[in-house]
């Protein structure tokens, strides 16, 4: 996520990366924000990307994902 703004990185039970961020794109009145989730794969044999979250992990997500949105609207 290197255009990202600011990104956290969280790995599942399974050792699966889960990236969330903020992705700023330039706008006519104002920068549009965008909420990333990047899933890298480690094997590109692979062409499905699928993910498997615990239930603690699911929650971890969703609050990673509220936390950026958050500041994407409040961000100036």
């Amino acid at each position: 996520m290197s255009n990202s703004i600011r990104h956290e990185t969280m790995c599942t039970s399974y050792g699966r990366t889960v990236e969330v961020g903020r992705l700023r794109l330039p706008g006519v009145t104002r920068p549009v924000e965008r909420i990333v989730l990047d899933v890298p794969r480690k094997n590109p044999e692979y062409d499905n990307l699928w993910l498997s979250l615990s239930p603690d992990e699911a929650r971890d997500l969703a609050s990673r994902l509220v936390r950026q949105a958050a500041e994407a609207e409040t961000s100036d």
